[in-house]
């Protein structure tokens, strides 16, 4: 069985320049790695994309929200899976995100140990 946390095309829109590029850094070893600062930034260039198969989408962004980037995205992208991250938890959240569609909330600032399992978890299933 392959890692999980290898050859992934990983998409991040994320808007604090210290988590995207912890992000970045953590996963472009062994993966392709995308980082927006924003939903219109993805957006503008969604075409250039290679076949994303895992979003890390922050729920606050400036402009456009993870959520509703989430919802533009979800159709065209429907083998990928989508994890929420969030500075602020709460149970309407929680409940909201779950409804949406999003595979998984992971609470900013995250220790990487609990990304790491939410994506195996996601991708080994």
């Amino acid at each position: 069985m392959s890692d999980p946390l290898t050859q992934q095309n990983i998409v991040v829109v994320e808007d604090d320049e210290l988590t995207s590029e912890s992000l970045r850094h953590y996963f472009e070893e062994h993966n392709e790695v995308a980082v927006f600062g924003s939903a219109e930034d993805l957006l503008a260039q969604v075409d250039n994309l290679s076949a994303a198969n895992l979003f890390i989408i922050d729920y606050r962004l400036p402009g456009m929200d993870g959520v509703e980037l989430f919802q533009k995205l979800k159709h065209s992208y429907t083998d990928a899976k989508f994890i929420c991250i969030s500075g602020e938890m709460s149970m309407e959240l929680a409940s909201r995100i779950n409804d949406i569609g999003f595979d998984a909330l992971i609470l900013k600032p995250f220790d990487f140990s609990i990304l790491e399992k939410n994506i195996s978890s996601l991708t080994e299933a």
